[in-house]
């Protein structure tokens, strides 16, 4: 059973498809396609069986679309060693526009800084501006290989600033809200 005619439009609409596009695809014209979608033309059996299948073909191809790590990671991770400053945090955020760091010693994941933190400490004491981020980092940022599932790693970011991506241990890329949008 097919649905109901008042459907296509909004099917299109969700769908962000024009009457023109729709048209094309079911070869028909665009007055006809306006004509069946405010009710002033009673289609053949045909017709809205072919334009039902187009759009909720579409819709199916559109829904397994999907992004992947890839799609989304940022590939130069700028980092910081524990030996560096808050002040050198806090010039690589400006200089970068991004919030948070991570904190790598000997390749290793060691810890993390954000700007939330880097304020917070400043605004309670202006003479740590020259503390070693080992002495203030934050835990580090939770690591997924590569082939993780998006939603698992949107899911992950509700609860931290970042996410670290690698490939056979070695890091090849960060995510952060930012990227998701």
């Amino acid at each position: 059973m097919l649905p109901k005619l008042e459907e296509i439009k909004v099917l299109r609409k969700n769908l962000n498809i024009s009457q023109e596009e729709l048209a094309v695809q079911c070869n028909l014209t665009q007055s006809t396609v306006s004509r069946i979608e405010n009710g002033k033309e009673d289609p053949p059996y045909s017709k809205v069986k072919r334009i039902f299948n187009f759009l909720e073909g579409e819709k199916t191809r559109r829904r397994n679309i999907t992004k992947t790590i890839k799609d989304i990671v940022t590939e130069e991770i700028i980092s910081l060693s524990p030996k560096d400053s808050l002040k050198d945090a806090i010039t690589l955020m400006s200089q970068y526009n991004i919030s948070q760091l991570p904190v790598f010693e000997d390749s290793r994941n060691f810890g993390s800084i954000t700007a939330k933190k880097a304020q917070k400490l400043i605004m309670e004491n202006p003479d740590l501006v020259n503390v070693k981020i080992k002495e203030v980092k934050e835990l580090p940022f939770p690591e997924v290989e590569e082939n993780w599932n998006l939603r698992d790693v949107s899911d992950m970011l509700l609860k931290y600033p970042a996410v670290l991506v690698k490939k056979f241990d070695k890091y090849t890329g960060i995510i952060t809200d930012a990227d998701f949008l």
